[in-house]
């Protein structure tokens, strides 16, 4: 990323060379940026230098395991990690990059060095798989595992907590993972072999499901505790980063949700918030959260929600607790060429609105 005096990009710039791969690969396609000029009239920027042949695309791991479960020359045990589909990259200021994998497992990545390096490697057992946030406070990366997004997940029940000392790696050695919480209805699914049972056949419905998916999260101004929600159970688990103590408070009890819900979605269940990636104003009071639709588009299994758009959650409690106070409600109807849906385990939906709101960012100005 080239910026100029005052901060502003000026270039983007994908070097092949910095290139890993998370299991044995081979680059069939070169890389490709746009140019031309965006929807506002400005100049699409962006270059491509050098060479996948510097990269590390190779099946192994700095340590001598394979990056993927069945790779041909590694050590002789295969690390739990059966899918290195990678789910969410999570940067740290100390320039590592924790990429959360689909089956099980945990890349932490070196970004400074060319090519991009495994510096910290977890089997499936030590980080169960399909996590999607961190959030950083101080020295201390914390990373969850929720449900697959694929056909898989609709049986999945998943809320686990981890997190990592990020200066260990930058000495050449490897923390332990630390596992901050594991809910004890987990199924023994991506990596986890803690539960009672296989699979949770609950669906998604509110009032009716146990199962569980842990998926956004945000720490307070402050750094004192870190919000993880949960998309199919709408509640909040607060965690004190001293402490590791736990509280949950919910999303549907202010009933902000159904003030603010689909009009033809089903009454009896509009207050569903499906809460997914979220992040904190500049003042430190509010939380925006991302709210899934009735159509989901994404997670069919585990995110469909009745009041898309953005919720707004008031800190409280020093920061260990919140209260859903309003709905920023997004649009998008479809009244021609639209399909009914109905997701796994979820309800039927034949009205018009798809929207479908899964990430939030709040842009400082």
């Amino acid at each position: 990323v080239g910026r100029d005096e005052n901060n502003l990009i000026t270039q983007l710039t994908f070097d092949k060379s910095a290139s890993i791969g998370l299991k044995d690969l081979n680059v069939t396609d070169e890389a490709t940026f746009f140019t031309g000029t965006n929807a506002f009239g400005r100049s699409l920027i962006g270059a491509v230098t050098g060479d996948y042949g510097n990269a590390d695309l190779g099946p192994l791991t700095p340590s001598g395991a394979c990056k993927e479960d069945g790779c041909t020359g590694g050590n002789g045990t295969d690390p739990g990690r059966k899918n290195n589909l990678p789910i969410c990259p999570n940067p740290s200021t100390n320039d590592n990059i924790y990429v959360t994998l689909a089956g099980g497992g945990l890349f932490v990545v070196d970004v400074m060095s060319t090519p991009m390096k495994i510096v910290g490697e977890y089997t499936g057992s030590e980080v169960n798989g399909a996590g999607c946030a961190g959030v950083q406070v101080d020295d201390t990366m914390y990373v969850d595992s929720g449900v697959s997004a694929g056909g898989a997940g609709a049986n999945q029940s998943t809320f686990t907590v981890y997190s990592f000392d990020d200066t260990a790696y930058s000495s050449g050695s490897q923390p332990d993972a630390h596992l901050v919480f594991k809910d004890a209805t987990n199924t023994n699914t991506i990596g986890n072999s803690n539960g009672n049972t296989t699979e949770n056949l609950s669906g998604q419905i509110p009032g009716f499901t146990t199962r569980r998916d842990s998926h956004g999260a945000a720490a307070t101004a402050d750094g004192s505790f870190v919000h993880f929600v949960d998309r199919i159970q709408n509640v909040v688990e607060t965690f004190d980063v001293k402490t590791d103590s736990r509280n949950t408070y919910s999303l549907t009890e202010s009933g902000a949700c159904s003030a603010r819900a689909v009009t033809d979605y089903n009454a009896t269940y509009n207050n569903d918030p499906a809460p997914d990636l979220m992040d904190i104003t500049p003042d430190g009071k509010y939380f925006a959260i991302a709210f899934r639709g009735p159509a989901p588009v994404t997670v069919g299994h585990g995110a469909q929600g009745s009041c898309p758009g953005v919720g707004i959650v008031e800190i409280s409690d020093d920061g260990s607790s919140g209260r859903l106070v309003d709905v920023l409600r997004t649009t998008n109807t479809v009244s021609d060429l639209k399909s009914s849906v109905k997701p796994d385990g979820g309800l039927f939906f034949d009205g018009d609105e798809r929207s479908d709101v899964h990430g939030t960012i709040v842009v400082y100005k």
